[in-house]
Order: C-alpha cells, then sequence, then structure tokens
C-alpha cells in the first residue's frame, strides 16, 4: 500500500505553490500577480522537478474533487518520491468450514432455549414452517448484505479498505440512514445486554437453590419423577425455595448481587481478554442440544393432535404465530455482522453458499430443539409456555444433575459475553458521539451505570425472555434484516439499469412483512377470538 506525503499541505489552495516552501522564484512578471493567478508550478523545492511538482499537485486537486467527477490519476503516474510504504499485515484466510460454524455459533444462542415456548404459540406444524420460512426470507437478505458490500468494495471510492453494510448505507442513501442503520444495531446489542441479564440472574438464583440442596443433602438426582420434568421448577416444594429459607437469596436480589461480579468487567479498557473464553459458547450450545435429545430419549413420545381435552394436546397449528415470527427475528439476526464474518474467506466466490449453509443449519437446530421438546414433554404442554421465564430449562427439576451442569456453563459464558457485549455497544456509541471508543474511566462508569440499571430492572420486573426477544428482534430486525438490505438492493439494482418490477414488488413484500411483524408483536390474535 502507498500513501502521499501531503498532510502538511492540507491548509494550502489546492492549485496554489505557497503549499511548498522555496527559497527559487520564477520571473519577475509574476511577482506581482496574486496568488491565485500565479502558475501551478510558480515555485518549487530543491532538489525536486518543477513538472513533477506540477503533477503532484495536479492529482492532489482531482483526488478531493467531489463526486460524480472521478477524475482520478493512476497511482503509477506520480513520481516514487512523493510515496510512502506503509506495510499491511492481511489478514489471516479461514476456510469455508471455518466461516460456516462462525456463522452458526453466532446466530445460536439464548434464542435456543426460548423456542419449545415460541414455537408452540405458533402450533407444531406451522411452527416449524414458520421456522423455515423465517430462516430462508433472512438468509435471503444476509447474501444480498454480503453481496451488495462486496460489489461497493471494488470501487475506487473504497478500495484497499474494508467496509461494513452500513457504509453501502451511507453510499447510496443520506447520512441520517446510516444513523438509523446505527441505531438499530445499537438497539440490539442493548436488547442483547438486557437478555443476558435475565438469563444470568434466572440461572444463578437457581444454581444457588440447587447447592443449597446439595449442602442440605437433598440434592437427589437419581429417580426424579417424570425423569426430572416439572410445570415450573420454581414453584415446586423443594428446600431453599421459599425466601424465609434463604433470607436474601431470592429472584429479585440476585440481580443486584451480579452487579458486584460484572460492573468492574465491563469498566475494562479492552475486552481481548473476555473474547478468548466466548468458545464456551459452542460448548453451551452443545450441551443444550445434548440436553434436550438425551432428555427426549428418556422422555418417549407424548404428543395426541385429536383429543383436546388430553394434556398431550398438541394443535398443528394457532393463530398467534407471530409471537415466533418476532423471537426468530433475532434468533437469525447476524446482519449487522455478517459481512465482518465472512471477509476473510479463502474463496469469497462461495459466500453465497457458506451463508447459506449456515442459515439451513441454525434453522435445523432451532428446529430440532423445539419440536423434539415439545413432541416428548411428559406433562401438560401448556406448562412449557406458561412458565414465567420462557425457558426450557425452568421446566426440569433444579434437582436434575444435567440441568444443574448446562446452567453452570451458562454462568461462566454469560459472565465473559455481557461484558464483551457492553464493550462493543460502548466503542459504538462513544465513537459515534465522541470520536473516541474509550474517552476516559468517567464516561465508561456513567454508561455502565445506566445499561446495567436498564438491565437489573428489566429482570427484577419484567424477566420474560422470549417476550424481551421478540421485541428487540422485530425493532432491530425491521432495520437490518428487512428494510436496509431490501431498499440498499433495489437502489444498486436501479443505479446499474438491473432493477426489474417483480424485483421491486418482491423486495417491497419482504420489507411490508418486516413492518406487520413489528406491527403484531402488542397482539395476541386468540384473544379476539374468545
Amino acid at each position: 500500500m502507498v500513501e502521499i506525503n501531503t498532510d502538511a499541505e492540507e491548509e494550502q489552495p489546492l492549485l496554489s505553490s505557497q503549499s511548498f516552501s522555496t527559497s527559487t522564484k520564477v520571473p519577475r512578471p509574476y511577482e506581482d500577480e496574486p496568488l491565485w493567478r500565479r502558475p501551478f508550478n510558480y515555485s518549487v523545492q530543491h532538489g525536486i522537478d518543477p513538472e513533477k511538482l506540477s503533477r503532484l499537485q495536479r492529482y492532489r486537486y482531482y483526488q478531493r474533487l467531489a463526486p460524480p467527477m472521478t477524475m482520478l490519476v493512476p497511482d503509477h503516474m506520480i513520481p516514487p518520491e512523493f510515496f510512502t510504504v506503509v506495510p499491511i499485515v492481511r489478514g489471516q484466510k479461514q476456510s469455508s468450514m471455518v466461516t460456516i460454524f462462525s456463522l452458526w455459533n453466532t446466530m445460536l444462542g439464548t434464542s435456543l432455549l426460548c423456542m419449545p415456548a415460541a414455537m408452540l404459540h405458533a402450533g407444531i406444524i406451522l411452527g416449524s414452517l414458520i421456522v423455515l420460512g423465517v430462516g430462508l426470507v433472512t438468509c435471503y437478505t444476509a447474501v444480498i448484505t454480503v453481496q451488495i458490500t462486496m460489489d461497493i468494495q471494488l470501487l475506487d471510492t473504497f478500495k484497499n479498505s474494508p467496509i461494513e453494510f452500513v457504509d453501502v448505507i451511507e453510499y447510496y442513501m443520506p447520512s441520517p440512514a446510516a444513523q438509523i442503520a446505527l441505531s438499530a444495531g445499537s438497539a440490539s446489542f442493548l436488547g442483547a445486554l438486557v437478555i443476558f441479564w435475565i438469563l444470568l440472574s434466572n440461572f444463578t438464583y437457581g444454581t444457588g437453590i440447587a447447592l443449597g440442596n446439595m449442602a442440605a443433602g437433598i440434592f437427589h438426582y437419581h429417580n426424579l419423577s417424570n425423569s426430572g420434568a416439572v410445570c415450573d421448577t420454581y414453584n415446586t416444594s423443594l428446600v431453599g425455595t421459599s425466601e424465609s429459607d434463604w433470607g436474601l437469596w431470592t429472584s429479585n436480589t440476585v440481580p443486584i448481587y451480579l452487579v458486584i461480579i460484572i460492573f468492574p468487567l465491563c469498566c475494562l479498557k479492552s475486552a481481548t481478554i473476555l473474547a478468548k473464553f466466548n468458545s464456551l459458547g459452542v460448548v453451551c450450545i452443545a450441551m443444550a442440544v445434548i440436553f434436550v435429545v438425551t432428555k427426549a430419549f428418556e422422555w418417549g413420545i407424548n404428543i395426541t393432535v385429536g383429543d383436546k381435552d388430553n394434556i398431550s394436546y398438541v394443535a398443528p397449528a394457532m393463530i398467534d404465530f407471530n409471537k415466533l415470527t418476532g423471537t426468530l427475528t433475532l434468533s437469525f439476526f447476524i446482519h449487522n455482522a455478517v459481512v465482518a464474518l465472512v471477509r476473510n474467506n479463502k474463496n469469497p466466490k462461495n459466500n453465497t453458499r457458506d451463508v447459506t449453509v449456515a442459515f439451513t443449519m441454525v434453522a435445523l437446530t432451532y428446529g430440532l430443539v423445539g419440536v423434539l421438546f415439545i413432541l416428548t414433554f411428559p406433562l401438560a404442554k401448556s406448562c412449557i409456555s406458561d412458565v414465567a421465564s420462557q425457558l426450557l430449562f425452568d421446566n426440569i427439576s433444579l434437582n436434575d444433575l444435567m440441568v444443574f451442569v448446562a446452567k453452570f456453563f451458562q454462568i461462566l459464558q454469560l459472565i465473559t459475553v455481557y461484558p464483551t457485549v457492553n464493550f462493543v455497544l460502548r466503542s459504538q456509541l462513544f465513537l459515534g458521539i465522541f470520536k473516541d471508543p474509550f474517552c476516559s474511566y468517567k464516561h465508561v462508569i456513567v454508561f455502565n451505570i445506566l445499561t446495567i440499571l436498564i438491565c437489573v430492572l428489566i429482570s427484577i420486573f419484567y424477566p420474560r425472555v422470549n417476550t424481551v426477544i421478540r421485541y428487540v428482534g422485530s425493532v432491530a430486525g425491521l432495520a437490518y434484516v428487512f428494510f436496509f438490505p431490501c431498499f440498499v438492493y433495489l437502489l444498486h439494482c436501479y443505479k446499474n439499469n438491473k432493477l426489474t418490477w417483480y424485483s421491486a414488488v418482491g423486495h417491497g413484500s419482504i420489507i411490508l412483512l418486516g413492518l406487520l411483524n413489528l406491527a403484531s408483536q402488542p397482539l395476541t390474535f386468540s384473544n379476539y377470538l374468545k
């Protein structure tokens, strides 16, 4: 890479010779003329040919012309004296397999634990179809996000500098559009922090009760009734679940105690150390899937579709499917990071295939966990959606050894993931407001107090993970999943004379789906049919 050494002259007029100091003067006739009237090569530097200076000045002038004027002088036409060699460390390339699993690991998260409750709102058959349908739409918008960004990357304006989709939005649309996109991304990060805190509070509270049962000698994980299945683990008669037995250890105080651990980690200037522990995410996902599969084998099939009075009845389709679409929008949300994850792919031509394979794997994982848990849960199916947190772990006894181990690893992962996501959100906002990702410890402390306060209050007064997920997903997804990818794609086609009426109708329909998804979240359609 090369760079023009012209920073010192930026204050001078572009075509003025005064940007270069000299003791050499040209003939007298020009001495009395105004600066703007003097010839282009009026003065020269010692040891530099006036013709070369003239070429450099023209290069600087053309480079700074505002679009659409693109009279760019080729780099090889500039004398070597005006270039500085800057070493570039190229990013390490990765195989398609690494790219696919990076996408899979990034998308799979807390939504996996809410999938059975979310799918019940749509019915077992309709829910499965919606998982595939939303996965297909979000996969398509992710693919066009990558394709458009890679196309724009080839333009001279962005050559040799990595760009993100928000840069593409700013290229095609006014600046406020890019700010809206960044705000939507920030909203998704803040929503993720709230979800992480609710989960961390839930898992810590349950693990603490289980440890108390161990200390009391009543942690009997053998021969559990219904193989550990319960309607709501915190409403069962276990030692340690009442406030009188544990004093200050309640579901309302645990979120406050977590501040002691999380707040110092959020004040770190860099999240590099914490990011190294994010590989625990793969372990936690694998454990959740293995847990559901193991329980399914223990419970066996427990479902009926004919007798509505049977506790094992599961409707094939239900009208409240909007709750599932909201959850899935965040479950498949990766559009603000997909370009960064595929950028180092060894074969960029395989990006479309790799993204499609990753989305297919995610859809199958969500479907496997959701369908298996619903088909095999041995108690009333309404228990799955009625549990306060809407987490599948809360339908398992606290004395179950597998769920105890799974929650323990989830706690370790969340303790490292929360500060990491908080660091990303902080850096993004500080760069946009203060042009500095850290500013000072005073700014960082105030920011952490505000974000953690929001998380603690929601964890105490509204700890329904699935509801938070679908609202965050529908808001952030409208911008990053539905609107901007489709609208920018239409602008991209129009600029390249490839826009067709059926493409406009198709992509406009996707944007309409995002609007309907957001508008339907506060509604419970089944209430209007009673």
